[in-house]
């Protein structure tokens, strides 16, 4: 700590009190002249020269440590004031600088000079800005040191400066009683370095959340929207100032709990509607944001609307080929893929449940002729009229019908005995009798007609399923060899 000395006054005090002894031995001096009678008085001023001068030897000795304090007290202020590491500068009431530390000449080097010739503010603050020292005041030079003098007479209570090595100061004025001025300027670099960092990372999220595509609200502890980008304005069809205020329990039609900790840990996929009406598919995924003087919910939307629409129409789709994997395209029931899957999974069951399975072969008679007369046409027409009534016949009792290839058809029945099977290829015999199907080119009867082979059996786990069919099939070469227009069951109930 730089000061001038405060303390050349105490030097006066040792001459004072040797000019008193002085006069005091002149007094004595002269009274000795003198041709006073009284013997007594040269003795007393002896007493009294030996008095002062033992307590001018004591004045003297407590001066000297008063002196010695006062040295140790400013050291140890020196010192003190030194070890900052905020520069300290102490202007008197003509604002001429008076006092600073080491951490001021250490900011301003190339003014120490006149640090130490006790300039005014005003001439240091001048060199300062001339010598380039202050960036914000290239170029404005006047105008920047009437800015400058302003605040300090106003008393600013802090003021940001920038120097021109890159270093930011915090600059601390304070007017002391006396009227002079005591100047703190702390480096707060790091700071405001770090204050820029965030700067720009905040800068660089809010981008982010505005430019994401996924809807993003900001919630309070309660489940309100505080804020919302963009994505989430376009997605509910509302504009922000809207939004704000509003509970996340109205906006997605859920019941979300006593806060939004809920949703936290897991994505909710869930349905609401634009404020169009259009119905959304969205997904929310909660986020908690806690500090020491903050605590917020973030909710990310994902618009999963379009995908959903994909995913069923996908579902449709597929469902759609697998219909027609196994339906027949012309007469829409079940294919002979869909019949052989079918048998090996009935013929399973009837193994493992003990039960009969049936199975009815069934032909149209001389559907040759009938193309060759009707045309084909007329002859795909027909064979859809006779597949739809075989499916009436079955009904639902669980039975099935598919197309065996060309006007052969098959019928799988589970849970049926020969009884039931033979009731049913009745059935479809009057059924069809009772259509009155014309077939002028029949060598039968002028009406179409079916011939139906039934088999039946319980069906054993080591067995082929094809024996059932083949069964049927050997039943149904009898009744076109028996003249046709009829059924005929296999002697055998259970596949050997």
């Amino acid at each position: 700590m730089k000061a001038h000395n405060a303390d050349a006054a105490i030097r006066w005090l040792p001459l004072t009190v040797i000019l008193a002894l002085a006069l005091q031995v002149a007094v004595l001096w002269l009274d000795r002249l003198s041709d006073a009678e009284t013997s007594w008085l040269p003795g007393l001023a002896e007493a009294s020269l030996v008095v002062n001068l033992l307590l001018a030897a004591l004045a003297t000795l407590a001066l000297r440590r008063a002196r010695e304090r006062i040295r140790a007290a400013n050291r140890s202020l020196e010192e003190a004031i030194d070890a900052l590491p905020a520069s300290v500068e102490i202007f008197d009431q003509d604002d001429r600088l008076v006092a600073y530390n080491k951490q001021l000449a250490a900011n301003y080097p190339h003014m120490v000079q006149a640090f130490q010739s006790g300039a005014s503010f005003e001439e240091l603050v001048r060199r300062s800005v001339r010598d380039g020292a202050i960036p914000a005041a290239v170029g404005r030079e006047e105008a920047w040191l009437a800015e400058r003098f302003a605040d300090r007479a106003r008393g600013q209570e802090a003021l940001l400066q920038r120097l021109s090595d890159g270093r930011w100061l915090r600059i601390f004025e304070r007017r002391t009683p006396s009227g002079g001025t005591v100047g703190v300027r702390l480096d707060v670099s790091d700071l405001i370095l770090e204050q820029q960092r965030l700067a720009a990372s905040q800068a660089h999220l809010k981008a982010f959340v505005q430019a994401a595509p996924n809807g993003v609200l900001t919630l309070d502890t309660e489940g309100h929207v505080l804020e919302l980008n963009p994505a989430a304005e376009r997605l509910f069809g509302f504009r922000a100032a809207e939004l704000r205020g509003s509970h996340i329990d109205l906006l997605f039609g859920i019941c979300m709990g006593e806060s939004p900790a809920e949703l936290l840990g897991e994505s909710r996929e869930l349905s609401t509607r634009r404020r169009d009406g259009q119905e959304l598919t969205l997904q929310l995924n909660m986020a908690e944001v806690r500090t020491d003087t903050t605590h917020r919910f973030v909710c990310i939307i994902t618009d999963l609307t379009e995908r959903k629409r994909q995913e069923v129409a996908l579902q449709l789709a597929n469902a759609q080929l697998a219909r027609q994997s196994t339906t027949d395209g012309l007469t829409g029931v079940g294919n002979r893929r869909h019949f052989d899957h079918l048998l090996q999974q009935e013929w399973l069951n009837s193994a493992n449940e003990g039960r009969s399975l049936a199975c009815l072969m069934v032909d149209i008679d001389h559907f040759k002729q009938y193309n060759d007369h009707y045309g084909h046409i007329a002859g795909d027409e027909t064979l859809r009229r006779v597949a739809e009534l075989l499916h009436t016949c079955v009904g639902r009792g669980g039975g099935t019908v598919c197309r065996f290839g060309g006007e052969e058809f098959v019928l799988l029945l589970p849970d049926t005995d020969v009884a039931e099977a033979q009731t049913l290829a009745q059935r479809c015999l009057d059924s069809l009798r009772l259509a009155a199907i014309e077939h002028a080119a029949s060598p039968l009867r002028r009406s179409l007609s079916l011939s139906i082979g039934v088999a039946a059996c319980v069906a054993e786990a080591h067995a082929s399923p094809l024996r059932l069919v083949e069964q049927a099939d050997a039943a149904l070469y009898a009744a076109k060899q028996n003249g046709r227009a009829r059924l005929v069951s296999a002697p055998l109930d259970r596949a050997a």
